[in-house]
């Protein structure tokens, strides 16, 4: 390896030991700021918002609060769906620092979300597929290879080109995430464009940062930006009064 592409791999994937030194330092973007930022970004893509692994629904309602706000500008918006997917009995098996069982919660109360309960190699069934047809964003947060693996092989004929992939830990101490995106995209020839990485703490309690990164399907389809909503705080206030 030249030190050119250690170079790199540091900036992109960080390196052991970083978030000691960056914390309180840097000021990573949250996630509520990333999902805010994809759920527009696919607001000009058909389909439904899915979500693989929810826990208490912190993110979820970053994703339905959005997608209110879109609506109120953007009537296209309402024919979208938010789907979440989690077996919310905590993880099968031990990740990073994380050790099984963690994440196990109580299903949240979720309004204007269909909630799929169940771990995926049960509750991701043709059924579903056909109820939710196409996705247009997918926020994946499963943490497990296999999960994720799982996740992304059940997405595969919902996805068109424009479809908008998001992993919470796509690096970092563990890379399982980034492991399973690389083989499913080995075997399934998806064409995928990098949109964007960002830097965040760790997901695993160590002490390497970790990256999101935003990955969006290559098709035949063409797309314009959707023009941009007015700005976020006026929006808030506005959606606030409904």
């Amino acid at each position: 390896m030249t030190h050119h592409q250690v170079i790199h791999e540091e900036w992109l994937a960080g390196r052991e030991g970083d978030w000691t030194e960056h914390k309180s330092k840097v000021t990573y973007p949250s996630r509520a700021q990333v999902l805010e930022l994809a759920v527009a970004l696919a607001r000009p893509i058909p389909g439904h918002i899915i979500e693989f692994g929810t826990w208490k629904g912190y993110s979820t309602r970053v994703i339905r609060d959005e997608l209110f706000r879109s609506r109120v500008w953007d009537p296209a918006q309402w024919k979208k769906r938010i789907y979440a997917c989690d077996s919310f009995e905590g993880l099968p098996e031990s990740y990073e620092h994380l050790s099984a069982g963690t994440f196990a919660t109580p299903v949240p109360r979720l309004r204007g979300v269909r909630i799929v309960k169940g771990f995926f190699e049960d509750s991701l069934t043709h059924v579903l597929a056909a109820e939710v047809g196409r996705v247009s964003f997918a926020h994946l947060d499963a943490d497990l290879e296999s999960a994720t693996t799982c996740a992304l092989d059940w997405l595969t004929p919902l996805l068109g080109g424009g479809s908008l992939l998001l992993f919470d830990e796509f690096f970092g101490e563990d890379p399982a995430e980034c492991r399973a995106f690389v083989d499913w995209t080995e075997r399934t020839g998806i064409r995928t464009a990098l949109v964007a990485v960002f830097g965040r703490e760790p997901s695993g309690k160590g002490e390497m940062t970790d990256r999101r990164a935003l990955f969006q399907v290559i098709g035949d389809e063409r797309y314009t930006k959707a023009p941009p909503l007015l700005p976020v705080r006026l929006r808030r206030r506005l959606a606030s009064t409904w």
